[in-house]
Parts: C-alpha cells; sequence; structure tokens
C-alpha cells in the first residue's frame, strides 16, 4: 500500500499539525440531488475537521463532483445543507462563500501573466496594486515559480500552469479549499511531485480541503481521510490505512487496491471456508455485498482477500500452480491457479520470489484472520 501509515495514523489519533487549528469547519448535510431519473447524490454526509483533507473517491458517475459542486455554489442541493463554521450557506451565492476553487483544466487566464492571474482574485477584493504583487509574488514563490512571474500560460507546462491555478486559489486565502481531479490531466511524474506539494501546502496553511479524484493512489496518499462513493452514496469515509486494512463493503474492498476473490462456503455460525481452512467473517456492517444488502445466507460466497493476505510455500501436489509473476520494485506479484480454475494475486518480497518460476507447484492459503465476503460471482 502506498500510503504514508504513520501520518495517516497520526491524524486519525487527533494528532495532527497545530496548523490545522486554524481551518474551517465543513458539514455536508444530508445532500440529495437528482439530474431527472438519475440520482446524483442519495443523502450524503460528511463532517470536515478544521485543516482536514478530505478526498471523494469514486468511478465516473458516482455523484463526487456533484458534491464539490454543491459545496462550491455552482450547483444546488435538491434537499439538504452545506454548513461552514456552522453557518448554513447554502443559499448564499458562490462569489461569497469565500472559497478556492482549483479545477482540472487550470481554467488560467491567457491574456495574463502568472503573477496577475495569482492576483486576479486580490484585485476583485479592492487590494492595492503595490500589496497585490507582494502577496501574489509571495504565492509563486511558495509553489516555485517565481522566475515564472512574467511568463503567460502558453508559456509553461502543464504542471506549472496547474501551480499557478493552486496560487490563485490560495492567494484569497480561502476558508475551504476544493480541488476538482487536479491532477489528472498531467504525466506521472508531475502528479507525484505536485501533489506532495498540495500536500505540503495544505498542511502548512491549515486550509480545510475536500478534494475529488478517481485516483486511489492521489486520495490514499494526500488526504486525511478518503471518502468512497457509489451511486451517489458514500459507502465508507475513513484513514486510508484503515480503509485499505478494514473497507466497510465488497465494493470499497475491491475499488481500494487489489482483492482477490476466492470461492467459499459459509456455515450458519458466522464462520467460512476457504482453501481447506475455517476463519471467522469480518462485521461488515450490515453492508455484505455490493448493493448493500444484509450478508449472504449460508452457502457458496466469494472470500476477499488482499494479495499480500495470502500465504504461499513451494509444494509438491500443492493446490495452485504458478502461472506468471511481476516485478514491481521490493514486492513480485505472482499469479497462481487455483483449482476451479481460480486465478490469485499473491504478493512476496521479491528476494524471495526467484524460486516461483511459471510452473511450479505452490500450497496457498488463507491467514487465520476474519475475512470479509460478498455474493458469489
Amino acid at each position: 500500500m502506498t500510503t504514508n501509515t504513520t501520518r495517516d495514523a497520526a491524524v486519525a489519533d487527533g494528532s495532527r499539525q497545530t496548523t490545522g487549528a486554524r481551518g474551517t469547519s465543513v458539514v455536508l448535510q444530508n445532500l440529495n440531488r437528482a439530474f431527472g431519473v438519475t440520482k446524483a447524490l442519495d443523502g450524503l454526509s460528511i463532517e470536515m475537521a478544521p485543516g482536514e483533507l478530505v478526498a471523494l473517491l469514486g468511478p465516473s458517475g458516482c455523484g463526487k463532483t456533484t458534491a464539490l459542486r454543491i459545496v462550491a455554489g455552482f450547483e444546488t442541493a435538491d434537499t439538504g445543507s452545506v454548513l461552514v463554521d456552522g453557518k448554513d450557506i447554502s443559499h448564499v451565492p458562490a462569489n461569497r462563500r469565500d472559497m478556492g476553487m482549483v479545477f482540472q483544466s487550470y481554467s488560467l487566464f491567457p491574456n495574463m501573466s502568472a503573477l496577475d492571474n495569482v492576483g486576479f482574485g486580490l484585485r476583485m477584493r479592492k487590494m492595492g496594486p503595490a500589496q497585490r504583487r507582494r502577496r501574489a509574488g509571495e504565492l509563486l514563490d511558495m509553489v516555485g515559480l517565481s522566475p515564472q512571474a512574467r511568463q503567460f500560460p502558453h508559456q509553461l507546462s502543464g504542471g506549472q500552469q496547474q501551480r499557478v491555478a493552486l496560487a490563485r486559489a490560495l492567494a484569497i486565502e480561502p476558508r475551504v479549499l476544493l480541488l476538482d481531479e487536479p491532477l489528472s490531466a498531467l504525466d506521472a511524474k508531475v502528479r507525484l511531485q505536485l501533489r506532495e506539494q498540495i500536500r505540503t501546502l495544505q498542511q502548512r496553511l491549515g486550509t480545510t480541503t475536500l478534494f475529488v479524484t478517481h485516483d486511489q493512489e492521489e486520495a490514499l496518499s494526500m488526504a486525511d481521510r478518503v471518502g468512497v462513493m457509489r451511486q451517489g452514496r458514500l459507502e465508507q469515509i475513513a484513514a486510508p490505512d484503515e480503509l485499505y486494512d478494514h473497507p466497510a463493503t465488497a465494493f470499497v474492498a475491491e475499488f481500494v487496491g487489489v482483492m482477490n476473490r476466492i470461492p467459499g462456503e459459509l456455515a450458519a455460525d458466522g464462520t467460512v471456508t476457504v482453501l481447506g481452512r475455517t476463519v471467522q467473517v469480518q462485521d461488515q456492517g450490515g453492508q455484505g455485498d455490493e448493493d448493500g444488502q444484509e450478508r449472504p445466507s449460508a452457502g457458496p460466497v466469494d472470500v476477499l482477500i488482499r494479495p499480500e493476505g495470502l500465504t504461499m510455500q513451494v509444494i509438491e501436489h500443492g493446490n495452485g500452480i504458478v502461472t506468471t509473476r511481476t516485478f514491481l520494485g521490493s514486492v513480485t506479484r505472482v499469479a497462481v491457479l487455483l483449482s476451479g480454475d481460480v486465478t490469485v494475486q499473491i504478493d512476496k518480497p521479491s528476494s524471495e520470489a526467484a524460486a516461483l518460476a511459471p510452473g511450479t507447484s505452490v500450497s496457498v492459503t488463507v491467514p487465520p484472520e476474519p475475512v470479509l465476503i460478498a455474493p458469489r460471482q
């Protein structure tokens, strides 16, 4: 899992940086929004602590951008409220909400220099020219673009344009920062650099931030908490490590990270037998399957286990055969074909994977810990 679990655990414990205390609380309260017969939001509720960065993660059409636009004031909820520091702003115009927004498409003014783009919001707030230039210069310096202050957007790279857009949003010292897939148009290396910079600036300034993305790696590496959405509903919101290690539903488990589905047999006593071992079923909060229904009744089910959760050893006449190996650096992902034509992915330290050539007979087992289940596919 590619996330800073130490930082995330500290946030989960409430031991966040002191800058966070300067932020603003944001509450999304039972938001509903429909476009015709399509429900974009279905009772969405989220409470954001002052200075917190929350990422909304989910597939296209799940409602995450609609939620962001309602917070920004660009959309109006059919029912429900948006509260900022306890005040209902649901009917406050977007230009009076004191929020900064960074779009996927940068949205810079092409006829303005980087410095003037950053200072635009300050000019709208009637700040004097000298003070405006000084403040815009400070923000450009903060995002590492002082040398490009006099350049126009067409003279900047995509990553530089996005940093100008970020500086422009922060220049007005917004109570809330809204990020709408700001990194999706950038190449992988620039995306990595910029997400680290955004996170560093957000922590330094203590600005409460709502970040929308469909990229799980971005969400897990940047956010204090991640909310996974599906069909307008919030499936789970939790710290990144908790979301990964203890998903509440099968949808969350399979959307965040890689997950194996292995046939098992559920017993009436709440245990499941899989790969020859009987283990307890994880408490899934009444949301055991993809549709949020109750846990499947006794009988055939799929058991969900992550690649690092399976154990494997070379043994003659085992229950699986190695088919492929994929080198991922310190870890190698090994594909194993089990009986019943089921293939599972197993992560092994690369130093131990050399003996696992395709065709090797292995024994695959599950750990004794409780597991997540879903209806058989």
